[in-house]
């Protein structure tokens, strides 16, 4: 069983260290994702720039990559920060935005497993699906219906995840409904937050970069684990039915959430292969 106590000491050692943390995200969401990862006492850069991505990337601490509101610029960064990174095996996220109904994106996607190591895969149901390729059911960006995270799709989700898991050497997190965690040989279930966080703009590339600064600290089970729970459960406390004073606590207690209120409220389960 996990130690959350343990887990969520992890918040002190990233305020202690005040890690650089590097996101390529899009420009939708290079606002939210910095603040995350301020509120969590580390440093936030989002360079994007091709020729400066050695000199960032070796100074920084963990790398998250996204594939959001792709263009050519951010292919070649995106590329060369993964393999200055590998270089100085600095911890490395990939967000699949938006493979499951784009070639281009699916394409770089594979590029970039094939050829580069990743401590985390993460997606949402349709995106999972794309990567392992069995058909997307993808809005756009969004989850479609047929690959929500709920019934018996989190079975299916729980043996896809394991084959991707073990293809790319690295742990994947499926997120939606029912978050989506897989290991080495467990896998953990967690069903906090709420339907407005789906109702706002950049709050998955926000848990991305959450969880890209505390895996400058600790393995990416951890990392995931923290970060889905300060997302979620800030979001449960938030939450009201106008969406821009959602917005706006969900920033705050992303700040401010003490580890009491994460301890009382998160709900996981673990499962063994």
């Amino acid at each position: 069983m996990i130690n959350l106590k343990k887990i969520l000491e992890n918040r002190e050692l990233v305020k202690e260290k005040s890690p650089l943390i590097h996101a390529i995200t899009n420009p939708i969401a290079i606002n939210m994702v910095a603040n995350a990862i301020l509120f969590q006492g580390a440093k936030a850069i989002c360079a994007e720039h091709p020729d400066e991505m050695e000199d960032i990337v070796k100074k920084s601490d963990s790398l998250s990559v996204n594939l959001g509101n792709i263009t050519d610029s951010r292919i070649k960064s995106i590329e060369k920060a993964v393999k200055f990174a590998n270089e100085k095996n600095i911890p490395v996220i990939i967000d699949l935005v938006g493979i499951g109904v784009s070639k281009l994106r699916f394409d770089f996607a594979k590029k970039l497993l094939e050829n580069y190591k990743f401590s985390l895969i993460k997606g949402n149901g349709s995106e999972i699906m794309a990567l392992s390729g069995n058909q997307s059911g993808a809005k756009g960006v969004d989850v479609g219906d047929k690959d929500k995270l709920e019934g018996e799709n989190i079975k299916k989700f729980i043996k896809i995840s394991k084959v991707l898991s073990q293809k790319y050497q690295t742990r994947v997190l499926v997120t939606g409904k029912t978050d989506i965690l897989v290991g080495e040989n467990k896998y953990f279930l967690i069903e906090n937050g709420c339907e407005n966080l789906s109702k706002i703009t950049a709050t998955g590339c926000m848990l991305t970069s959450l969880i890209s600064t505390f895996l400058s600290v600790c393995d990416p089970i951890e990392a995931s684990i923290l970060g889905l729970l300060i997302l979620e459960i800030s979001g449960e406390i938030s939450d009201t039915n106008k969406p821009y004073s959602f917005f706006v606590n969900l920033m705050d207690n992303i700040s401010e959430i003490k580890n009491d209120e994460i301890i009382k409220r998160a709900k996981i389960r673990e499962g063994k292969f």
